[in-house]
């Protein structure tokens, strides 16, 4: 179904604005508030801002041109400063854009980033106006198939109770289904939108007319007629005879279809009667009238059928359309023709080339010229009649040329949207996955950082413990040591006793034998006694009195001392205390840590997850592409019947190859080829798949078997495929390729080279190639036989600098010869002790020592070789090596 032309502007000005929506809701449009916290970002982010506003001014002045050029400049500003917001807007800016100048094509790319960036972000209603955007300019660019691809996920985030913009979505993709052929699923999801329309309300007149068209399409006429019959039945309620008509048209094509001549014609008159009656244009009445002839004709009836024709050149006059009288006129003509009436089928024969030319239809001009020269050679004038015969062929091919060009068009826009699609998802997911894994390598950094502190921190706390025990030892060991001292002052205390007691006793018995003997020997000096006694007793006092000082002063200092140490004691605890509250805080921190830690650790493994669930879709849709590249490869068991012996060594590089081998047998001929594309992996095997797909077109379809003429014209086809101007800056693909063609019944093979040589074994009693195009290379290593490498041109299958004509070499095939093609990918492998090249010598000398073995076994040791020398070195190139031996061996 068509959309109205006339509405296409508004339409891209509706879906600008409601794309824009997100982004102007996050990015304010004031002089100084277009980013929030402006001060605190760089240069850049404020250089994207006053871009963006530069670019949406010019676009709203419908400057698109200076629009797109500062949209770009702010999407790589923005880029720069990381900021995702302004990001969005100028993707979108830059996508609508794009729209307005009508390039539908290349706004698609930058939707799909936009779309990354909602998907990251959950934002579902975005995401479904971001998918529809997408949808419509696939439509635009006439790739249905992904049109109601996005179609579908829109449908996707919708809620369930939203039926009218459910039936909305699944009559879009019913439509894009019928625009791509694929009948079946369409009327499903019209059925389906038809059902939903009924929930909501609304009116289904729309999907009935849809799938009588599908039905139509399909081959489902008494579908349609039922469809019809309800439309009708609407209509005539409504008395719209306009309707009624063009309903009982359509109901008179299905039943001719279905072979029900007599209601097809019934249903054909009732049509032109409620024309008439309706009073539609004279076209809308020629056609009726046409289309009931052609029903007429099909029953027999000869006198309605010409009366029909002829009113329907009549109405198609007085309308102006000249296209359509020149299709009945051309009928007429036949139907006078296969009468015998040459002279009515000539006369309305020259009128439908008159109408044709007026109305500038080259399809109709060939009709009419097809059918002109008919006449003419019934009419016996059979210069004339090759005359319009070759007017004919020469606008039928114009026609198909035009007809396959567009093709082409449509097909190389649809591989480059496709390509673009899917260079920018793994672009995408490759961005994805390398920032995933800068945040699990940070994250493990952090993780790391936070376990050093954390076990730093423990080695604080352990040291902090020792501390707070050997300060507790240390309270202990100076308790312990006040007690001693407060043990051994008492213990001194009480000998200080004793020892004036003992002092105190001994000067008593002193005194009382002093006194004794004075009473004994002198009681005479009586009075000196006494004054003796006086001055001992006084000593006595004194000596008390200083011991009595002394064990104060010791007391009050124990004292003293006691009471320091407990304050020192106490202040020591305090401190303790404190410090035991600090490592509790700490260690709730660490607590609070280690738990951010682990919840870190989850997020790394979850996303760890999801890039091996990635990792494994991509590998399974790579794994799907190499066998669709596997089932196109040829089936090499043919040569059996061809080919003495032969072996192929294929080992891609990735999973698919941008290598190939080909072979066809062309009537007594075979060709085979072995080519290296540009690229390796997906972009290499679409340019191999390429490369088949033209060789079966050059080869198989067209019998050409020259090489230098299938190279060219393979060529040709890669240059028109990739649509290569060689311009400066162009992408250079293309492809290599050594291309043979073995002639069974001259014993001739014929070779051309596109950078590719051939290489010749050939028995050292046998005579080298003729011509002076082949190189001996040295025979020491041979078993009896001697190497040729027969030189290709020096310029690749592909645009290049000089595209000159490729050589030709033809060499006689004698007993034993083997004949070997191959790419660069075995000789350009990295390997052995010094980690260099194999080079094209060791792969000569390879080649020559094993010349007389067994095929297989040949593979076989190029197989091993090559395994020994990589060793861990991965595998750098594509490589194909293709051995043949002719004759008995």
């Amino acid at each position: 179904m068509k959309r109205e032309p006339g509405n296409k502007r508004q339409q891209v000005v509706k879906r600008t604005a409601s794309l824009l929506l997100f982004a102007l809701m996050t990015i304010p449009l004031g002089a100084q508030a277009e980013f929030p916290g402006l001060v605190a970002y760089n240069q850049d982010s404020a250089m994207a801002a006053s871009l963006y506003m530069q670019a949406r001014t010019r676009f709203e002045a419908d400057s698109m041109e200076p629009a797109l050029e500062l949209a770009v400049e702010a999407l790589h500003s923005s880029m720069q400063s990381n900021q995702e917001d302004s990001e969005f807007a100028s993707l979108s800016l830059i996508a609508a854009v794009y729209e307005r100048l009508g390039r539908a094509g290349d706004a698609i790319p930058y939707y799909m980033r936009m779309v990354n960036i909602l998907e990251s972000r959950q934002d579902t209603t975005a995401l479904a106006s971001a998918y529809t955007s997408i949808a419509e300019d696939y439509h635009a660019e006439e790739v249905y198939d992904k049109e109601g691809e996005y179609y579908l996920k829109v449908l996707v985030l919708l809620p369930e109770s939203n039926h009218r913009k459910r039936a909305g979505l699944t009559e879009k993709i019913g439509i894009a289904l019928m625009q791509d052929g694929l009948l079946d699923s369409a009327v499903l999801y019209l059925d389906q939108a038809r059902s939903l329309y009924g929930q909501s309300g609304e009116d289904d007149t729309r999907i009935l007319n849809l799938l009588v068209q599908a039905s139509n399409r399909e081959g489902h006429y008494q579908e349609a007629l039922r469809y019809n019959g309800i439309l009708f039945s609407r209509y005539r309620e409504e008395g719209d005879y306009g309707q009624m008509s063009v309903l009982k048209n359509n109901m008179a094509y299905d039943l001719t279809l279905t072979g029900d001549y007599e209601g097809a014609a019934s249903s054909y008159g009732e049509a032109i009667e409620y024309g008439e009656q309706a009073g539609l244009p004279e076209a809308d009445q020629a056609r009726l009238q046409a289309n009931a002839g052609i029903c007429y004709q099909n029953m027999g009836r000869d006198i309605e059928v010409k009366k029909s024709f002829q009113q329907a050149i009549k109405l198609f006059d007085e309308a102006g359309e000249p296209a359509e009288k020149s299709r009945i006129e051309n009928i007429v003509a036949l139907i006078y023709y296969h009468e015998g009436d040459l002279y009515n089928a000539s006369l309305f024969s020259r009128n439908s080339i008159a109408s044709a030319r007026e109305a500038g239809d080259a399809e109709k001009l060939s009709d009419a010229c097809l059918t002109y020269s008919r006449i003419l050679r019934q009419g016996n004038d059979p210069i004339q009649a090759l005359e319009y015969y070759e007017k004919y062929l020469n606008i039928r091919d114009s026609l198909q040329m035009e007809e396959k060009i567009r093709e082409q068009e449509l097909s190389q826009r649809r591989n480059r949207l496709e390509r673009s699609e899917n260079d920018l998802r793994i672009k995408l997911k490759e961005e994805q996955v390398r920032e995933l894994a800068i945040q699990q390598l940070t994250l493990q950094l952090e993780k790391e950082e936070q376990e050093k502190e954390l076990i730093k921190k423990e080695k604080d706390m352990q040291l902090l413990e020792q501390e707070r025990l050997r300060q507790s030892l240390v309270i202990t060991r100076q308790q312990n040591a006040a007690e001693k001292q407060k043990r051994e002052n008492q213990i001194l205390e009480q000998e200080k006793r004793i020892t004036g007691l003992r002092l105190e006793q001994e000067t008593r018995v002193k005194e009382q034998r002093e006194q004794e003997i004075l009473l004994l020997e002198r009681e005479k000096e009586l009075d000196q006694m006494e004054l003796a006694r006086q001055k001992s007793a006084k000593k006595v006092l004194i000596g008390f009195s200083i011991m009595g000082l002394l064990i104060t002063l010791l007391i009050i200092g124990g004292l003293i001392s006691s009471r320091r140490k407990n304050m020192l004691l106490a202040r020591q605890k305090q401190e303790i205390e404190e410090k035991n509250k600090d490592l509790e805080s700490k260690n709730e921190e660490i607590s609070a840590q280690r738990d951010e830690i682990e919840a870190q650790r989850d997020l790394v493994f979850r996303q760890k997850d999801e890039i091996e669930q990635y990792n494994s879709e991509v590998m399974k849709s790579i794994e799907y592409a190499r066998k669709i590249q596997a089932s196109t490869l040829p089936d090499l068991t043919s040569l059996n019947t061809s080919i003495s012996e032969f072996f192929v060594f294929f080992r891609p590089r990735d999973i698919v190859s941008g290598d190939f081998f080909w072979t066809a047998n062309v009537e007594s001929s075979t060709v085979l080829t072995v080519s290296d594309c540009t690229g390796h992996g997906v972009p290499g095997a679409f340019m191999s798949m390429l490369g088949m797909s033209l060789l079966k077109e050059i080869v198989q379809k067209e019998f050409i078997s020259h090489p230098g003429v299938i190279l060219r014209r393979l060529r040709k086809g890669i240059i028109s495929a990739l649509g290569q101007k060689g311009i400066s800056g162009e992408q250079r693909d293309g492809m290599d390729m050594a291309l043979v063609s073995i002639n069974h019944e001259t014993n001739i093979i014929q070779y051309s080279g596109a950078y590719n040589p051939l290489y010749l074994a050939r028995r050292k009693e046998n005579a080298g190639p003729a011509g002076g195009s082949a190189e001996l290379f040295d025979e020491k290593f041979g078993n009896g036989y001697l190497l040729y490498e027969i030189r290709a041109d020096k310029m690749p299958i592909g645009h290049y600098v000089h595209m000159d004509k490729f050589e030709t070499h033809d060499v006689e095939i004698m007993e034993g010869d083997v004949f070997y093609l191959f790419t660069d990918g075995y000789a350009d492998q990295f390997g052995g002790p010094m980690g260099k090249k194999f080079k094209y010598k060791s792969f000569k000398r390879l080649l020559l020592k094993n010349a007389h073995l067994p095929m297989e076994e040949q593979r076989q040791i190029l197989n091993d070789t090559l395994d020994e020398w990589m060793g861990n070195i991965a595998q750098v190139d594509d490589i194909c090596v293709m051995g043949l031996r002719m004759g008995r061996k």
